[in-house]
Order: structure tokens, then C-alpha cells, then sequence
């Protein structure tokens, strides 16, 4: 029998992965990698000296906010109403262009062309960020998420790891310096590497989707058990848009609305809502009562009758949840809508200090590149170790209490940092604070995407753009404050940005309280079924 130990076993658990999760992690390395070297640390360092001042640098991601903010909802809607995969494919022209168009405006040194590039950026985003990240959604089982997403999380934190390494041994082969002949180089190759990551854009397919699979499984079997044909039933349901449109492209393609509206039991006058379907088990066989990992969703719009109905349908256990928890007359309905206002507040607050941290460090304590990128190149590795051990004390705690507890203490390390004068503490406390605030991003993006249904992923996370946009906005007032009362003032006004976001999301550590996920062994990442090798 062969070994399967190391890096052979890797490497066949990676191929075993659901398509789009597969992709999903190709995309996030190669693409985050590249974007951690053009629009991070080594932009703010270029802008700086192609300009001589801190607000262009603001102005730059205002610029890319307010683009993604006009295109996001119209890409967001586009996710939901047509297919992910076509979508995403559309973001991977648009890419490729603006890569192109980036690498140019770096070579000629022009910032009007820098500013058209990184408006392209934000439209790029607005297309590609709601879908990739709901097909994602929809490529893993629901109550199982966190993990998933926590995976995923890491994987970009190794891009932004990956990204500043990078940079490092370009800056020993260039020159040590903030000139723009030694920084030119070292943004050439990020967008080299960008418009190559656009390649797996092209590979996502709707069809292969987990829920999508198990919702024609669903149907498959249930014709099965009164003995009707499968293939006979579901080609003469299938609109002849659809036909029409299976015909021009490859593959089986799979009608969300009307397959989930279809009655083709004798005993139904109506078909389980696809709300019902996701409560089932994951393998889409009777469970005989629903799980505890889904019951907080049931008092959502709904409600308890659906699930009540689906289950007669299906000859199951009834099982009526009990009542929701609720805040403040706040219940789980408002959750998806606290949960963006938290992070627009917060989102809000980052923006004012983050793309300044590089020029802070270089002029307060005269850091070169290399050591700035070695600086930029630990953050990722304490973000991503964070986000593991928050995702398993979630496990028992719930969370949204680890999410709040995590900003309370992000938000500690900031007035510390504003307060502090020591280099060490000052590089222990930006490694602190950037790994508390963004350890807990996969556990808010597991949360919405189970309180959000499967038809609106796409446009609540094209509210990523409006969040994107004040976040940029609060980068050009970021600048501005820098110029006139300096850096560590700007990190205090940014410690109370923060307190105002905790403050809000601290309401629905009681409303999600029954938020609690199913274990598993696969952890919620879908593998396809391998048949046995031979010996």
C-alpha cells in the first residue's frame, strides 16, 4: 500500500476539497499576496515619496473606496440573481486589466494614472468580494462555517506573510532604501503576480456548490422513494431559459428559484422552502428533529410553521424551537443588520490609522523597508494563530463574546501604543492590536452568513463596499489629523471609534446566544468522495 504520510497526504487532502473551496484558497494566496505589496505597506512608502506628503496616500484609497461603493449593491444583486461563477469571471477581466494598467502607472511615476488604476481596483472588488465570498458560503454546510471561513482566514493571512517576504528580498537585490528606482521594482512584481492570481477566477462553478448539490440530492431522492424517474421529472421543470442556457456553456446547470419552488410530492401542496432544506443534516437524510446548531435561526422570517410544515412533508419528528432570544427588543432578524453597523463603526475607526502605521514607524523610529516589511510580515502569522485559537474557545463560549472580548482588548493596545515611547512596546503592541481586531473576522462571517438567507449572501456582503468606502474616507480625515496633530493623537481618536463599534456588537451576545455550531469531522469543509486505491 503506498504512503500517504507528509506532503503526498496534503496534497490529496487538498484535492480532495469541495472545486470552489479549492479555488477559493488558490485565489486568496496568489491574489493577497500581490495586493499585500501594491496596496499595503510599500504603496504608502511609494506615494510618499512620489508626492512628499501623507494625504495622497488617504486620497488613493478614497479613491478605490468610492468605486467599490458605487458598484457594490449593483454587483451584489448581479451575485444573487445570476450565477456566482459568471460574475467572478467578469471580475477576472476587469482584473487582468487593471494590473496592466497599475504596472504602468508605477513605471511612469504618474499619480493621476495611480488613481484611475486603484479606482479600477475598487470596482474589481465590488464584483468579485460578494460573490466569491457567498459561493463560499454556499460550498459549505450551514451550522458548520466558522471553521471554514477560519481556514480561510489563515490562508490570507499566509498570503500577507508571502507578500512582504517578498518584498524583503527585492529590496536586498534593489537597494535598502525609500527611493523610487529601489521601490518601483518591488510594485512591478506585485502587479505581475495580481494579474496572474486572476487566472483562478475563471475556474468557479455554481453546479459544484455543496447547498446546490445537496438541493438536487434532496429532489433525486425523494422521486426515488415514490418511484418516479429523476431525470424525466427535473428536465420537464426545467424553464427553457435554463435550457437554453445549459446548451451555450458546460456542465449541468442547476436553477435555484424554481427547483426550490417545485412540488413533487403527492402529499404536498407546496415544496419544503430552501430555509428548511438547510436545517437539515448535512447529508440530506431525515435526522427525526432538528439540530440545536440550527435552532436559533428558525424565529427568523421563516418562522417555525415552515419548519414545521417541511417536516410533515418529509414524514419527520415536528420539533418547535423555543422562543428566540432578544435584546432590547432587538432578536435575530436584526442581527445581519448589527453586524454590519458594528464593523461600519469599526471599519470606520481603522481607517484613520492603518495606512499610516508604515510612515509612522519609518518617522518616529526611522525603520527602513526591509524592517517595515519584516514588521508587516510577523502580523499575519499572529493574526492567523489568533483567529485559530479564537475559532476553537468559540466552541464553548459562543462567538460573540470572543469577538467583543477581542476588540475590547485591540482597542487597549492602541491607547497603549498612543501613550508608549519604546520601540519594543510599541512593535509588541502593533503586532497585539492588529492580531486582536482582526482575529475574529471568519467567526463575524460565519455568524452573518448563517442569519443571512442563501439568496441575499451576495448583497450583504456588497455592503463590504460601503464599509470599504468610510474606511477610506476616514483615511483622507486620517491624514489630515496626522498633518495637524500627529500620529499618536490620530490613535487615540481612533481607540474611541472603536469603543462605539464594541459597544454595539456587545447586544447580540445575548441574541446569539443559541448560535452554537455542530462538531464535525470534516469541520464543515466538504471533501468529494474518493473511491479506494488499490493496493
Amino acid at each position: 500500500m503506498r504512503d500517504r504520510g507528509g506532503g503526498g497526504g496534503c496534497y490529496a487532502s487538498f484535492e480532495r476539497l469541495e472545486h470552489n473551496v479549492k479555488f477559493v484558497f488558490i485565489f486568496t494566496l496568489a491574489f493577497w499576496s500581490a495586493s499585500s505589496i501594491i496596496s499595503q505597506q510599500v504603496l504608502a512608502g511609494y506615494i510618499f515619496v512620489l508626492t512628499g506628503s501623507n494625504k495622497p496616500v488617504g486620497l488613493v484609497k478614497a479613491v478605490q473606496g468610492l468605486a467599490q461603493l458605487l458598484f457594490a449593491l449593483p454587483a451584489g444583486f448581479a451575485a444573487d440573481f445570476l450565477r456566482r461563477d459568471r460574475i467572478l469571471a467578469c471580475a477576472g477581466v476587469i482584473g487582468v486589466a487593471t494590473a496592466l494598467l497599475t504596472g504602468f502607472a508605477f513605471q511612469v511615476g504618474s499619480l493621476q494614472l495611480i488613481y484611475a488604476a486603484f479606482a479600477l481596483w475598487g470596482v474589481f472588488a465590488a464584483f468579485q468580494s460578494p460573490a466569491m465570498e457567498a459561493l463560499f458560503a454556499d460550498s459549505v454546510p450551514f451550522g458548520q462555517r466558522s471553521l471554514p471561513f477560519t481556514l480561510k482566514h489563515m490562508v490570507l493571512n499566509a498570503a500577507l506573510v508571502l507578500g512582504p517576504l517578498c518584498a524583503i528580498l527585492l529590496f536586498w537585490h534593489f537597494g535598502n532604501s525609500w527611493e523610487l528606482p529601489v521601490l518601483r521594482p518591488v510594485m512591478l512584481f506585485g502587479t505581475f503576480v495580481a494579474a496572474m492570481s486572476m487566472a483562478a477566477l475563471f475556474q468557479f462553478n455554481d453546479d459544484m456548490a455543496y447547498e446546490n448539490q445537496q438541493r438536487v440530492l434532496a429532489i433525486e431522492r425523494e422521486l426515488n422513494s415514490i418511484e418516479r424517474n429523476f431525470s424525466v421529472e427535473i428536465s420537464a421543470y426545467i424553464p427553457e431559459e435554463l435550457e437554453s442556457d445549459a446548451e451555450g456553456g458546460s456542465g449541468t446547470t442547476v436553477n435555484r428559484e424554481p427547483l426550490s419552488s417545485l412540488a413533487f410530492s403527492p402529499i404536498s401542496s407546496r415544496a419544503p422552502s430552501e430555509f428548511s432544506m438547510l436545517l437539515r443534516s448535512p447529508s440530506g437524510g431525515a435526522s427525526g428533529a432538528c439540530s440545536p446548531s440550527a435552532m436559533y435561526m428558525t424565529n427568523n422570517s421563516s418562522g417555525a410553521d415552515q419548519l414545521v410544515a417541511a417536516d410533515l412533508v418529509f414524514n419527520e419528528a415536528v420539533h418547535i424551537p423555543p422562543p428566540a432570544p432578544t435584546c432590547c427588543g432587538l432578536g435575530a432578524s436584526h442581527v445581519p443588520t448589527i453586524l454590519f453597523l458594528s464593523d461600519f463603526i469599526v471599519s470606520n475607526g481603522a481607517g484613520l490609522t492603518t495606512h499610516f502605521f508604515p510612515l509612522f514607524l519609518f518617522k518616529e523610529f526611522g525603520l527602513s523597508p526591509i524592517q517595515v516589511a519584516e514588521l508587516f510580515a510577523l502580523l499575519p502569522i499572529c493574526v492567523a494563530l489568533s483567529s485559530l485559537a479564537a475559532q476553537f474557545v468559540s466552541r464553548c463560549c459562543g462567538r460573540m463574546p470572543v469577538i467583543v472580548s477581542t476588540r475590547l482588548v485591540g482597542t487597549v493596545c492602541l491607547v497603549a501604543m498612543a501613550l508608549s515611547t519604546s520601540f519594543e512596546a510599541q512593535c509588541a503592541l502593533f503586532l497585539a492590536r492588529g492580531a486582536m481586531m482582526r482575529c475574529t473576522e471568519p467567526l463575524r462571517r460565519s455568524l452573518l452568513m448563517d442569519f443571512v438567507p442563501k439568496k441575499q449572501r451576495a448583497r450583504w456582503n456588497s455592503l463590504e463596499g460601503l464599509t470599504r468606502f468610510s474606511w477610506a474616507g476616514s483615511a483622507v480625515l486620517g491624514g489630515f489629523l496626522v498633518e495637524a496633530r500627529g500620529y499618536r493623537f490620530c490613535f487615540l481618536v481612533t481607540s474611541a471609534v472603536y469603543v462605539a463599534g464594541t459597544l454595539l456588537e456587545m447586544l447580540l451576545i445575548p441574541i446569539t446566544k443559541l448560535a452554537v455550531e455542530r462538531n464535525s469531522d470534516s469541520g464543515g469543509l466538504h471533501v468529494r468522495e474518493r473511491s479506494p486505491s488499490k493496493v
